[in-house]
């Protein structure tokens, strides 16, 4: 298929509040601050407290507000690296299970301490359904086990289509009052073909054509060289205490829970839904996620498994890498969106199978019709006071901060007509066996992600834990 026939997606910006120039509002409140203390010192203590302590104190302020690194200020880098490096003296980084007290010793690390998996059955014969429950937050998280079909030799007509369908999808989730956040994985784990091969061997017809037999050997003695498991699922966030009648007790958020769920349609979306996940296949996914290995674990082992069980024994949250039970994690969070217009298959270059298993996690949340609004007025607000500062600094505006400007006006008139709005963000890890591996496996998620037309990422910093599990069905929101 030729790219012309191919439909183009962009637009996409990032939220900005009123600010100075690039600044936003925190940003702006620093640099206005510190630019005015001394002369406010000089006022009060005079020009020599000013000369020897203010200005350099101001200046190194200022520095590290207007200074980006990684796409972000240079002093919430700072701040970031300060707050670990204190966490890691206090021992708050590392997690070791059989040397926590009871009840402690029965929690999952980290963000996922506070988590319960509950067993949720239905009344309209569907079977049970995981639920996974936050006992400090009071969300309730499902999910749904996805087939996605392959869209490569689609028609544009075709992609079109199955693209407006995922897009009122997620709109129809802006009805749900009481759904958060919604997420998409897509976990590819490199395999060496065997279950393959035996699969197919054991089928075999005595009986067929020899040609038939030998074609069918052929292709499964190749397999292995680029054999890959990809197991997908799609996972709600709900908050049962914004449904319209809140419920009593964790049955009755179960309850508002499934019924979220059954509001997700998907038809259309080139996409399957196979079924609800079970607890018994959440616990393969989440075990799967801390050691990728287990993801072809027998039924039996996994059912046998507790909660606290399909984490890891021991972990080391480090500022870069995330070690547990042996394997090593490093995650990215998305730094920025493609500043041009993208086709559909962006990210097929950062799902293809590699040498290393990796997970990739699209998080939606979309904003109900009055948020929106308030958003859409709120950046338009913060675009125009940009300009007024520009006329009045007679400074003359960039095409980036024209074309900005440009997305947000169309924003505007596209919510105006009655189109939802979603704020995303995408989360890649890639986990090894062997820490020799981690260089390799870096290098070979960064060229997947400058191949994506333009998507660039930045390394999960002081939050590799947690950036690690906003991909696997246990309901951290990042977007909050």
């Amino acid at each position: 298929m030729s790219t012309e026939s191919q439909p183009l997606y962009g637009g996409w910006r990032r939220s900005k509040s009123m600010g100075i120039a690039t600044l936003n509002t925190s940003q702006t409140v620093i640099f206005v601050a510190a630019t005015l203390a001394p002369l406010m010192i000089i006022i009060v203590g005079g020009p020599l407290a000013t000369l020897t302590f203010t200005i350099p104190l101001a200046l190194g302020v200022i520095t590290l507000t207007v200074w980006q690194r990684h796409g972000m200020p240079l002093m919430s880098y700072v701040i970031g690296r300060a707050r670990w490096s204190l966490a890691n003296l206090r021992g708050e980084t590392s997690y070791r299970s059989v040397f926590l007290p009871a009840p402690a010793a029965l929690d999952l690390p980290g963000m996922v301490a506070p988590t319960k998996l509950i067993r949720a059955e239905s009344s309209d014969g569907r079977g049970a359904t995981g639920l996974v429950w936050n006992q400090r937050t009071g969300t309730m998280t499902a999910t749904l086990l996805l087939n996605p079909a392959g869209s490569l030799l689609a028609s544009g007509t075709t992609v079109k289509s199955q693209v407006s369908a995922w897009g009122d999808a997620l709109a129809r989730l802006a009805d749900e009052e009481a759904v958060q956040m919604a997420a998409v994985t897509l976990q590819i784990t490199p395999s060496s073909g065997a279950a393959l091969s035996d699969h197919v061997r054991g089928r075999l017809d005595p009986a067929a054509p020899e040609l038939a037999r030998q074609a069918i050997g052929e292709l499964v003695s190749r397999a292995p060289r680029a054999s890959a498991q990809l197991a997908a699922w799609m996972s709600l966030v709900i908050d049962p205490s914004s449904a319209p009648e809140k419920p009593k007790g964790p049955a009755e958020a179960a309850a508002v829970t499934l019924g979220a769920l059954d509001a997700v349609d998907l038809s259309g979306a080139g996409v399957d839904v196979l079924r609800r996940a079970t607890d018994i296949d959440i616990k393969r996914l989440v075990r799967g996620g801390f050691c990728p290995a287990d993801m072809d674990a027998p039924a039996a082992e996994i059912e046998e498994l507790v909660w606290h069980e399909v984490g890891p024994v021991s972990a080391e949250d480090g500022w870069t890498v995330y070690q547990h039970d042996g394997h090593h994690s490093v995650s990215w969070v998305l730094r920025e969106a493609p500043r041009k217009a993208v086709t559909y298959d962006v990210l097929l270059k950062l799902l293809a199978p590699g040498a290393y298993m990796r997970r990739v996690t699209l998080v939606y949340r979309v904003l109900p019709t009055e948020e929106a609004q308030a958003v859409v007025e709120r950046e338009i607000n913060a675009s125009d006071a940009r300009e007024q500062y520009r006329q009045r600094t007679k400074r003359t505006s960039t095409r980036r901060e024209r074309v900005d400007a440009a997305y947000a006006d169309r924003t505007a008139g596209e919510e105006a007509l009655g189109a939802g709005m979603v704020q995303w963000s995408i989360y890649v890890t890639t986990t090894v066996d062997n820490e020799a591996d981690l260089p390799a496996a870096r290098r070979e998620i960064e060229k997947a992600a400058r191949s994506s037309g333009g998507l660039r990422f930045r390394p999960a910093f002081g939050g590799q834990s947690a950036a690690m599990v906003v991909g696997l069905p246990v309901g951290i929101n990042p977007l909050l």
